[in-house]
């Protein structure tokens, strides 16, 4: 029993001096250590009202900003596509355009040659 009594003796002046030493911390140290002095759970005063508002505030610019930038983008990627599509329509023209240039041409030497044959007659 008295084994028992003198740890629980030693554990009760341990504990004291714990509580010493904190008492005999430095105030502003205490407040940046101790999490006792943080809020447990988020008061309903004023200062947490206006945060919440900011934050909703902010939240919806913050969307609404998404919102265009996925609008431009989308313009722009229509832009795109639709710059595609001219673009391919230009080269089916340029390739038309060359494929009958090379008939004329084809048309202008088989003229070119029965002309000098006529006038090698």
């Amino acid at each position: 029993m008295e084994t028992m009594a003198s740890g629980t003796a030693k554990y009760d002046s341990k504990a004291m001096k714990r509580k010493k030493d904190k008492e005999n911390v430095d105030p502003e140290t205490a407040q940046c250590a101790s999490p006792k002095n943080l809020p447990s759970k988020p008061s309903d005063g004023p200062k947490e009202k206006d945060m919440e508002a900011l934050m909703k505030d902010l939240s919806k610019e913050v969307s609404l900003l998404f919102s265009n930038y996925a609008k431009t983008l989308s313009e722009c990627s229509a832009v795109d596509s639709l710059h595609v599509q001219k673009f391919e329509e230009i080269v089916l023209e340029a390739r038309s355009l060359e494929m009958q240039i090379r008939q004329k041409k084809e048309n202008l030497r088989n003229h070119l040659s029965t002309i000098a044959k006529t006038l090698q007659k």
